[in-house]
């Protein structure tokens, strides 16, 4: 048997996407310039507003053609010999990260027993290995398991299964014949474990590179009477899994970086033993021996897996610029990043995680760069900063979800057709607000402790739920034992979890729940059921509040160590994440730390493994970027209407819609918005910065982030660049308010408020208003002059448009028709239909101040031009540079 493990705990697991990979697209530019100057300046004057007028008809194309990258890139293996029938398809193979991909089969034998895995079933790992007929046994990640005992809990499976050992004593030696590897002192020989980077490793089923809590191997994969079967595999990089070495950089001669390839490799099991025999004639009536044993390895399927290249790709030497924010975007500026440093000026964009206020602060800080929120700074705030005005742009559309990854498990006394179903992955869940609130105040046992006196009288969990059970009757019959009492949430402060708060906070059996009203039976139906009350740590909570409290002071004593309760942030801790709850969730972990160990100095309780496969049941309050990440199924939340929605992308879509008006152009989170299509947890994402703030180039770069971002970079897909599964593509209407916030601050950096129309002659209007129907707005601009800019929007059908800097914009993907100006609308600086006008059509500002430019230039040379004109050609390029600002020609641009 397998020597005593003291494995050596893997370094916590911190959310870093490679180095951020950055990148800086030009800034879209107008196709047509104005001609050569003329001696003549008259001439140049009737020359150069025909170009312009004509640019402001045509407006500036995109700089990028978008391509989101290969859609899927599944493959599918056949196996061979007793396994010929076997098909496994798995579902993306190219352009890998650290993730969870799908792999599913058909053709296989059902696997014996539903309560154990005797025979019939499927043992899935992943490999290194360059070379092109795919890994040797050596090569791969697989015995970690085994620190749990051959099928742990009630998935009992033969006794050397789950690890590396390859001699199983006298009766049962391999038909193989080939030679054992060295034996350790103790007589036991292991298949030796190489990692990919050359490094010694000592012989067992683990060590210093993978154990029990880091491994992704899947030891026991069930086939279902059909024939058929999947699992969720998380295909690990290098990070996750150094001894792969997957996805490190790999500069071919003259070529790309690349990501190492990798392997996924599928041992199917039959009913026959190494040596030839029956299962039946095995200890227990089991198969007994490893995959790895050469037998059962030359039965393998292998599928290679292609990885993003891991780290900074970016060009040496390119200026970088920071950006920081909200973790409801990481998902995308991660993804973006590899691809888009390779293009226009090569800018590096970093990006680091911090907490909404923490972004709010950053953005007044006089040194703002480019901050991601969901909610924006108080006018306060902006009016205590100094009035620098921020410009917000939406950049990604997602939500809040309850992700979970529920395998059926039958109770003692359900049917045969429930217990049929054991060890099969869930597909639904319907969440009330109230139910929510269960799991997140400890309300009931197994979120809290069965020894707790505040939850004695709760049910169990949700499973006991009659309420839950109301709502999702295919889980009526399972049993979770002490799982599924609550929800992995993150620490850290933040918006989205404000946003939870509110959507529970506006339900009016929720809002009674936290008051202390228990359920009624008789709204069940089920008279022997006495409700289930708020934890009383929790009654008449103030919401909403940003953190997820864990407010229960309960610890469980124990009489063999008094100085060392079990408290319930052992049982139940944080997550330091919405990414790390995603993916302990997708592994069955629930990152409790119960296990006693006395022989840690000090004693102290150490991590659990993860739950066994075929029993898990974990819930993670994440994003459904993440959630889609790594293989959770999101749950359906019920909204104000009394429908359950699900977060995807008709469900969004909709929230967007159903989000209120906000300050400077963004839109709030409306948890009782009673549109029965929109899902209640809508997040709206918007990149921010202070355009005053910005140095020129700053306003370039981040004016070009913000021009991808309403772009190609709106695109789904799985390769760099693209955006990731789990987000909804902007609505029109909203890239197109992100396409004119790029220009604007392009064209407003470095410049004082004077200058860009917060104070005087700006060119930024204000106080339009446009609704999700369409309805018109109207744009005044203040200046110099007198004068104001009205402007109407018909059509519509975005939504999220509400409340547009600039005015004028129709809600929607209608068209914004300037009225006709006012005298002196021109020069006062008053911008009819603001940025979202200039998105859907209008006159962009940078040709209106191209116009102030040539008229200025006009008015003071004209009178000069007879005499001056064999000069001009010299000397008016260079005037036009300097009043041009961003509007003008760049150097690199040609003439």
């Amino acid at each position: 048997m397998p020597r005593p493990h003291t494995f050596r705990m893997p370094r916590p697991h911190v959310f870093r996407m490679p180095r951020p990979h950055t990148f800086r697209p030009p800034l879209s530019r107008p196709t047509g310039r104005p001609g050569r100057v003329r001696p003549l300046f008259g001439a140049l004057c009737l020359a150069l507003l025909p170009v312009v007028a004509g640019l402001g008809a045509q407006g500036a194309p995109s700089a990028f053609a978008a391509d989101g990258g290969p859609a899927g890139s599944a493959a599918t293996v056949t196996g061979s010999g007793d396994f010929a029938g076997l098909k496994v398809t798995v579902s993306q193979t190219r352009n890998l990260v650290g993730q969870v991909v799908r792999v599913s089969w058909t053709g296989g034998a059902p696997t014996v027993s539903d309560t154990a895995y005797a025979a019939n079933y499927l043992q899935i790992m992943q490999c290194w290995g360059d070379a092109t007929s795919g890994p040797t046994a050596d090569q791969c990640q697989f015995g970690g398991s085994s620190a749990l005992g051959a099928g742990a809990g009630n998935q009992a499976a033969g006794a050397y299964t789950n690890s590396r050992q390859l001699n199983y004593g006298s009766t049962l030696k391999d038909s193989e014949n080939q030679p054992l590897p060295p034996a350790t002192p103790s007589g036991i020989s292991y298949a030796p474990f190489r990692t990919a980077t050359g490094d010694p490793v000592s012989p067992g089923n683990w060590n210093e590179y993978y154990d029990v809590n880091s491994t992704n191997e899947v030891p026991y994969a069930r086939t279902s009477a059909r024939g058929t079967g999947e699992v969720y595999f998380e295909a690990q990089t290098a990070v996750e899994a150094p001894g792969l070495d997957c996805g490190s950089a790999v500069q071919d001669a003259q070529g790309p970086v690349r990501g190492r390839g990798c392997w996924l490799v599928v041992v199917p099991r039959g009913t026959a033993e190494v040596d030839g025999t029956a299962y039946t004639a095995q200890s227990g009536g089991q198969l007994q021996s490893s995959p790895l044993s050469p037998a059962n390895w030359k039965h393998r399927l292998v599928v290679p897996l292609g990885f993003e290249p891991i780290g900074n790709h970016c060009p040496i030497g390119a200026e970088e610029r920071g950006t920081i924010g909200s973790e409801m975007a990481a998902e995308a500026v991660t993804r973006w990043q590899p691809a888009l440093c390779q293009t226009g000026d090569k800018a590096i964009y970093g990006f680091a995680q911090v907490p909404d206020e923490t972004a709010r602060v950053k953005l007044l800080s006089g040194s703002p760069g480019l901050v991601f929120l969901g909610r924006p700074a108080t006018p306060a705030a902006a009016d205590a900063a100094g009035g620098r005005k921020p410009v917000y742009a939406p950049v990604s559309l997602s939500g809040i979800t309850i992700g979970f990854f529920i395998e059926s498990q039958a109770g003692f006394r359900a049917p045969d057709e429930v217990k049929a179903r054991n060890g099969t992955r869930l597909g639904t869940l319907r969440l009330t607000p109230r139910l929510v609130a269960k799991l997140l105040t400890e309300s009931y046992r197994d979120g809290n402790s069965r020894f707790a006196e505040s939850t004695a009288r709760n049910p169990e969990n949700l499973g006991r739920d009659p309420e839950f059970i109301r709502h999702n009757p295919e889980y009526a019959g399972l049993d979770f034992g002490g799982r599924l009492g609550d929800a992995l949430v993150p620490q850290p402060l933040a918006d989205t979890t404000r946003q939870l708060w509110e959507w529970v906070a506006q339900d009016p059996a929720a809002r009674e729940f936290l008051r202390g009203v228990p359920d009624t039976a008789g709204e069940h139906g089920d008279p022997s059921y006495a409700g289930t009350a708020v934890n009383p740590h929790y009654k008449d909570l103030a919401l909403p509040v940003d953190s997820f409290p864990k407010s229960d002071p309960y610890c469980q004593p124990f009489d063999d160590r008094p100085s060392f309760p079990l408290c319930i942030q052992d049982k139940h801790p944080y997550a330091t994440d919405m990414h790390a709850a995603a993916r302990a969730a997708s592994r069955g972990d629930s990152l409790a730390r119960t296990s006693w160990d006395a022989t840690a100095t000090p004693p102290a309780y150490k991590k659990d493994p993860p739950q066994p496969a075929g029993v898990r049941a974990v819930l993670a309050v994440t994003d459904t970027a993440t959630a889609d990440r790594y293989g959770l199924v999101r749950a359906e939340l019920r909204n104000a209407a009394g429908r359950f929605v699900a977060p995807d992308q008709a469900g969004l879509t909709a929230g967007a819609s159903a989000r209120k008006p906000g300050p400077d152009g963004t839109t709030t989170p409306d948890p009782a918005a009673t549109d029965p299509a929109a899902y209640p947890l809508t997040v709206l994402t918007y990149a921010a910065t202070v355009p005053a703030d910005l140095s020129t180039t700053e306003g370039r770069d981040y004016g070009a982030l913000l021009a991808y971002a309403a772009g190609p970079g709106q695109t789904p897909g799985v390769s760099a660049g693209s955006l990731p599964n789990g987000y909804a593509p902007l609505p029109e209407a909203l890239r197109a308010q992100t396409a004119s916030a790029a220009r604007t601050v392009a064209a407003d950096a470095g410049r004082k408020p004077a200058e860009n129309g917060s104070a005087s002659g700006g060119s930024t209007g204000t106080g339009g208003t446009a609704t999700a129907g369409g309805s018109a707005g109207t744009a005044t601009g203040s200046g110099g002059g007198t004068g104001a800019g009205p402007a109407s929007g018909t059509g519509g059908a975005s939504a999220g448009q509400a409340a547009v800097p600039g005015g004028g914009a129709a809600g929607g993907g209608g068209s914004t028709t300037p009225a006709p100006p006012t005298p002196g609308a021109a020069a006062a600086g008053g911008v009819a239909g603001g940025p979202a006008a200039e998105a859907a059509g209008a006159t962009p500002r940078w040709v209106v101040g191209a116009i102030r430019y040539v008229l200025l230039a006009c008015l003071v040379v004209g009178a000069l031009a007879a005499f001056a004109g064999p000069l001009l050609p010299r000397y008016l390029p260079r005037l036009l540079a300097m009043r041009g600002g961003p509007s003008s020609p760049r150097p690199d641009e040609g003439r």
